[in-house]
């Protein structure tokens, strides 16, 4: 790479007017001198190399490659730099190269004695099973409190479940219309009683909150004893059963729910029996009354058409109808009678016209000779058709 160099380095300019015998140079001489003279050298745009593609350089023959490392200390000697930094780096990086367990004996003092060699013992089978052993103790360990922590939290998931429990049974419909509404009630009876005779709501309240001797005795001060003491204490007396019915339903709510529920599927099946009873009596009386619900012996089509219709309405009776069903027929039972009345009607009057037709049907054309003349020839009349007679019969109602 120097030898190129040199040939393409333009010759420095001789003096013409005193220029000195030539002088045999050497080649340091001659590169130090042309670097003073350095040719200025426009500075290349490095973004628009990026865009350029990969090409090989082809490396004439004879000419070996010369490592990247190398040019850089070249190029930094010839502007005045030192090659002390790359040197120094490539020491470290051959130090951090080295392997750790070379064979290396610089650093061996032999006026010391060596250190003694550390030998692994190999651990024996009873010592692998007692360090096994801790290992399972340990993790047994870690397992009881894993196992108290998870019986805590399930004690308190186990609480709030039952205060939940507690909280929807006190909320339910059912609670408020057994237990907890009758006790208002009387509450509010005993207080209005209390307002209307002794003027003081209060007195209600005081007397439930008192027990035995001591309610009696403090309803007779309020009202002084007699009937209305009588009276009032049958009320707070009634109130306070209802109390003790509203807590015993509270500390037991389960059982309390269990039979709130099975007393509700049993009035469901109550109702539904009533229902059904009902529903087979007005059934009976509209097959006497009504040819829609009435079946024939021997008709097979009308009185599938009849269970059809009964069907319909034990659907709709029971709430198993579809939405639109039972939403019309409140409708449509408003304008029942009305329908079936005029029903009968068009009835009667189409029977009153089939019988006419009988009777037409049943009547037989007359044939009338007409009066003719015998000189003439002509016809004075024409014998009558059916349904001439037919409509001259008509005419005659």
């Amino acid at each position: 790479m120097s030898d190129h160099t040199l040939n393409t380095t333009a010759p420095a300019e001789a003096n013409i007017g005193n220029t000195p015998p030539p002088v045999d140079e050497s080649w340091e001489s001659q590169i130090s001198r042309q670097l003073k003279s350095k040719p200025k050298i426009e500075r290349t745009n490095l973004k628009s190399l990026e865009n350029l593609p990969d090409i090989a350089i082809p490396v004439p023959e004879g000419m070996d490659e010369v490592s990247t490392q190398e040019s850089e200390d070249f190029l930094k000697q010839m502007e005045g730099g030192s090659t002390e930094k790359s040197e120094s780096k490539k020491e470290v990086k051959a130090e951090e190269t080295k392997p750790e367990n070379s064979f290396d004996i610089s650093d061996i003092d032999l006026s010391k004695d060596p250190e003694p060699v550390a030998e692994k013992k190999k651990k024996s089978k009873e010592d692998n099973i007692a360090e096994l052993r801790k290992k399972a103790e340990s993790y047994e360990e870690t397992l009881k409190s894993k196992d108290t922590e998870v019986q805590t939290y399930r004690e308190k998931l186990e609480k709030l479940e039952a205060e939940l429990e507690r909280t929807a049974f006190e909320r339910s419909p059912k609670f408020k219309e057994k237990y907890e509404a009758p006790y208002k009630a009387s509450i509010e009876q005993a207080a209005a009683f209390a307002q209307e005779i002794a003027d003081d709501p209060s007195i209600a309240e005081k007397a439930l909150s008192l027990k035995g001797k001591e309610r009696i005795e403090f309803i007779d001060e309020s009202f002084g004893g007699g009937a209305a003491s009588a009276q009032f204490l049958q009320l707070v007396n009634d109130a306070d059963n209802k109390r003790g019915s509203l807590e015993g339903a509270l500390s037991d709510y389960r059982n309390t729910a269990v039979e709130i529920q099975e007393a509700e599927v049993q009035s469901q099946a109550q109702t539904a029996e009533t229902i059904n009873k009902n529903f087979d009596r007005m059934k009976a009386h509209l097959a006497n009354k009504s040819e829609f619900f009435r079946e024939v012996e021997g008709d097979d089509d009308h009185n599938k058409a009849v269970s059809a219709r009964v069907e319909a309405a034990r659907a709709i009776i029971h709430g198993n109808a579809s939405q639109n069903e039972m939403v019309v027929a409140p409708f449509l039972a408003v304008i029942a009678k009305e329908a079936v009345a005029e029903n009968e009607k068009l009835k009667a009057e189409l029977a009153k016209y089939k019988s006419r037709a009988a009777a037409d049907a049943a009547v037989q054309p007359r044939i009338t000779k007409g009066s003719s003349s015998d000189e003439e020839g002509e016809s004075r009349g024409k014998p009558k058709s059916a349904l001439d007679s037919i409509r001259s019969q008509l005419r005659s109602y």
